[in-house]
Parts: structure tokens; C-alpha cells; sequence
């Protein structure tokens, strides 16, 4: 039996009469007493595009003035939104009306801290077949989603990556060899100096090498991939150039002080501000958020310090610059859906 079936048995249970919307991802319940009438309407929504939002909102407003028409008041409406993306489901949370996710991924119960107490007395028992392992999820359909969907921007800076170092070390687009990396990478001089700003950016795109690429790339696949669904396209942008700033005034900052004249490129800066803010997010989800876990993103951090303390070659300033400017980004930028558990009605 899925989750699904467990909460429409629950709804029966507790004498919500079953009404036909003539939709195949929908139904319909309600309650009427003396008091008002409550409706519950559940979607079922894996990906979170199978209807737009503005379909919803019609269906929402037509149930709604159905009941009125009929001569029910005191109506109350909340909406169940049953899915396997969660981020992207939250289009169909309307103002007007108080709704629940139901996060098949993780097997918890979204309520956002702007909806009413009212249907508090249904929380706790969603709860309970949610967690009750007995309640299967449908893990083939939620699986064959996440496969199915790659993050736009993020890939969008993968494959630049890529292609840049490939006309940087195997053509002349970019002028003699070289060129690239003599006029694109980091220096305190130059940015100060002869006020080449834009080697702040353009450093965060050169790699010295293959192996430099293909790490980089791998981490920023399978990190910066969750993050982007975690906190959607813009902010994602926000925190992955954010960061590639911050690391870079950072690293030239700390060699300015230093008096050491190098040249430094890569995107670890801004990968690192990404896993930074990964970790912060993490945090504050209690260790899990879209597959990957707390301790990944710890030994990952470990492993790259450690790696970057043992090597000369490695600018650990642009890395620990990178990772704490994307904890900060995230804790601006980010707000984590309350969950609330075993919450009953007062």
C-alpha cells in the first residue's frame, strides 16, 4: 500500500466523504458540520509539473465556489501535495490556502511557517503513515525522475568549463598558447595595479591541466547539482559566483600581504563556496537534503584542505575564502521549509 492510500484510508476514517474531480492526479474530500466545512484535496505531483500552478489555482477556486454555491460555509481548504520534488512542488503552495508537501524523496511532511493552525489536528496521523515503512513511496517513479532531471546552470558552468579549457590549451581562439592563462588568471598586481578586474571572474574558469578540470568538474557535477535543486537556479547563481568573488579577493588579499607575486586559476574557489554552503544547509536540515549527507560534504572539505595544506601549488586562501563566503551567502539567501512533527491541535 503507498503513502498515498494510507492517508485517503485515514481520511475515510475520520468521515471525510470521497467527492469525483474528473482529474487523474486529484481527488477530493470534505467534511461539513454545524461549525464549517473542511475540504482536502490531494495531488499528486512527482515531478511537480504535471499541471501549472495556474491550473491548480482554477481547480482550487472552482472546488471552492462549487461548495459555496451549494449553500456550504465556513469552508476551509487544504491541499496535500504529493510529490517527489519538493522544491519545485512549492508552486502550487497558494496564499489564499493552507497546503502540505508530502516529500516522497525523504519521507517527511513540509508545513511552511505561513500557514494557519487549522488543519494541525491532521498532522500528526500523516506523520505516522509517512513513517510507517510499511507505506511503500513508489521509489521506481521518484528514482526515473531524479535521473531524468539535470540542473540547468549548474551543468550550463560544467560544460563552459570544459569547453574553455579545451580552446585554451588545444586551439588559438584565445590568441598564443599561454595567453589565456597569462591574461585570465588571478594576480594581486595586475587587479591592483593596472586594475584588471575582470581576472576575478575569468580565473574561475581556466584550469592548468586535465586532472585540474576533471576534479573540479566532478565535485561541482555532484555537489553543485544538489545544491541547485535544493535552492533553486538564481540563488544557486548567487552562491557559485558569489563565492568565486569572495575567494578571489580573498586569495589576492593574502598574497598582497604577503608580497607573493603568483598567478592562480581554477574554480575551486567557487566549488568550495558551493560545498560551504552545502554544509550550511545541511545543517540546518538535520544532516540530509537531496541524497547527499553530511558526512560527504565533511570528508570532502577535509580531504581538499588537507590536500591543499600539502601542496605548495594549491591556493588554500581562495579555498577557505571560497567556503566561508558561501556559508555566508547561504544563511542570506536560504530559508528552510518548516517541518513540523507530531503537532496537535491545542
Amino acid at each position: 500500500m503507498k503513502i498515498e492510500d494510507g492517508i485517503i484510508k485515514l481520511l475515510s476514517d475520520m468521515e471525510f466523504q470521497r467527492l469525483n474531480v474528473q482529474r487523474e492526479n486529484i481527488e477530493m474530500f470534505y467534511r461539513s458540520n454545524s461549525i464549517g466545512t473542511d475540504i482536502i484535496l490531494i495531488l499528486r505531483s512527482i515531478s511537480g509539473t504535471e499541471i501549472t500552478s495556474d491550473e491548480y489555482r482554477l481547480i482550487v477556486n472552482n472546488v471552492k465556489n462549487q461548495f459555496v454555491k451549494n449553500g456550504f460555509t465556513n469552508i476551509n481548504l487544504l491541499g496535500l501535495i504529493i510529490t517527489a520534488a519538493a522544491d519545485r512542488a512549492k508552486r502550487y503552495l497558494l496564499e489564499e490556502e493552507d497546503h502540505f508537501i508530502i516529500d516522497l524523496s525523504h519521507r517527511r511532511l513540509l508545513v511552511y511557517e505561513d500557514q494557519s493552525s487549522y488543519f494541525s489536528y491532521i498532522i500528526s496521523s500523516i506523520e505516522d503513515i509517512i513513517h510507517d515503512k510499511s507505506y511503500e513511496t513508489g521509489d521506481l517513479e521518484c528514482n526515473k525522475h531524479k535521473v531524468g532531471w539535470i540542473t540547468l546552470f549548474n551543468t550550463i558552468i560544467v560544460v563552459a568549463n570544459i569547453i574553455i579549457h579545451l580552446l585554451a590549451h588545444h586551439t588559438n581562439v584565445f590568441g598564443y598558447e599561454g595567453y589565456a592563462f597569462n591574461k585570465g588568471s588571478l594576480s594581486w598586481y595586475f587587479i591592483k595595479e593596472e586594475r584588471e578586474y575582470y581576472r576575478i571572474l575569468t580565473s574561475m574558469f581556466l584550469h592548468s591541466d586535465f586532472e585540474h578540470l576533471i576534479n573540479n568538474m566532478l565535485v561541482l557535477f555532484f555537489v553543485g547539482d544538489n545544491l541547485e535543486r535544493t535552492v533553486g537556479r538564481l540563488k544557486y547563481l548567487w552562491i557559485y559566483f558569489g563565492s568565486g568573488i569572495i575567494a578571489g579577493i580573498v586569495s589576492i588579499s593574502y598574497n598582497m600581504i604577503k608580497q607573493k607575486h603568483i598567478f592562480s586559476i581554477g574554480a575551486s574557489g567557487a566549488i568550495f563556496g558551493v560545498v560551504g554552503a552545502m554544509g550550511y544547509i545541511l545543517l540546518v536540515n538535520k544532516g540530509h537534503v537531496n541524497h547527499i549527507s553530511s558526512r560527504q560534504i565533511a570528508l570532502f572539505t577535509i580531504f581538499s584542505l588537507y590536500g591543499g595544506i600539502a601542496n605548495a601549488n594549491i591556493d588554500n586562501a581562495a579555498h577557505i575564502g571560497g567556503f566561508i563566503g558561501g556559508i555566508i551567502i547561504a544563511i542570506l539567501l536560504y530559508r528552510r521549509p518548516k517541518e513540523i512533527k507530531d503537532n496537535k491541535a491545542s
